[in-house]
């Protein structure tokens, strides 16, 4: 995957959330402590944030993480990667994963 690809949709769904939200660049950086242009080139794809300063955003911005991150890897499927392929995210181990539930059937079944 690209990196510029990454950075860009990274960018459009901050800037998305932060207009939904009605904060402007210089808002959201005064409530994150950088620099306005900091958020600018986060928002035209040219930087990524790093993990410390995106819990800060996420903070600045009052989102849940999960939240953010589920669309983002909505809009990665759909336009980053072939529709075959699905970006593999984090799952819990609390919840039932079918694909493990059905390559322990299929191990059992072949008896490895």
């Amino acid at each position: 995957m690209n990196n510029r690809a990454f950075n860009d949709i990274l960018g459009r769904e901050i800037k998305r959330v932060r207009e939904e939200k009605g904060i402007t660049q210089e808002e959201l950086a005064s409530r994150m402590n950088v620099n306005s242009q900091n958020i600018s080139s986060y928002e035209r794809g040219e930087r990524c944030p790093s993990l410390f300063w995106m819990n800060r955003l996420y903070d600045a911005l009052d989102i849940q993480p999960a939240n953010f991150t589920e669309e983002l890897y909505q809009k990665l499927n759909t336009e980053l990667i072939s529709p075959n392929v699905t970006v593999i995210k984090p799952v819990s181990k609390e919840i039932n994963n079918p694909l493990t539930t059905e390559l322990d059937s299929l191990s059992e079944e072949i008896e490895i």
